[in-house]
């Protein structure tokens, strides 16, 4: 096995650690979103212990594994390598917001005897679902330009197209969320 093949894999595994910890979020985040007690949200927290460090993890061992990758293969000096790695730095500042969020969820969660509103509110915050689908979107656009390799601006496309498309799926309702909106009051005899 060369060094190579070594660090081929170790960015891979990376890559599929990555796409694990973005999927256990998301379940976690729609198991929150829809909890009906305290002690489903305390369940939820936390699916998987460690989680945030095996992001955290995995993003270093990408940038580190990508950038020597990209050298050994002379692709430095294109753009798309610069530009994933400008991607891969944009998730970080999403995933800490999360990470101050979910901490207001545990500090309410441990201060409440049962679901009340403060709770709710911190719970079914909307910048939990938009960070998730900006940081999955960057993640795919990612991924697209590992595939792709374009040039310059096809590459900053790829990622801005993938936020925007992160930002659409995560402002649509949920299915429980659109059938369980109240009607809207017409103004005429109400």
């Amino acid at each position: 096995m060369t060094l190579y093949s070594f660090v081929l894999f170790v960015h891979v595994t990376a890559v599929l650690a990555l796409s694990a910890t973005l999927s256990f979020e998301a379940l976690s985040l729609f198991r929150l979103r829809h909890a009906s007690s305290l002690s489903e949200i305390q369940r939820w927290m936390d699916p998987v212990p460690g989680l945030r460090w095996i992001a955290i993890s995995s993003m270093v061992l990408l940038l580190v594994s990508g950038i020597y990758l990209a050298q050994q293969i002379s692709a430095l000096g294109m753009a798309w390598p610069k530009v994933t790695i400008a991607a891969l730095l944009l998730i970080a500042p999403f995933g800490a917001l999360t990470g101050r969020r979910l901490r207001a969820i545990r500090q309410a969660c441990a201060a409440a005897k049962t679901i009340n509103s403060e709770l709710l509110g911190h719970v079914r915050d909307p910048i939990l679902k938009i960070s998730l689908g900006i940081r999955v979107g960057i993640f795919l656009g990612i991924v697209l330009l590992m595939a792709a390799k374009p040039q310059l601006w096809m590459a900053v496309g790829v990622v801005a197209t993938s936020v925007v498309l992160g930002l659409f799926f995560s402002a649509m309702p949920s299915r429980k969320n659109a059938t369980n909106l109240p009607a809207r009051s017409t103004g005429i005899g109400d």
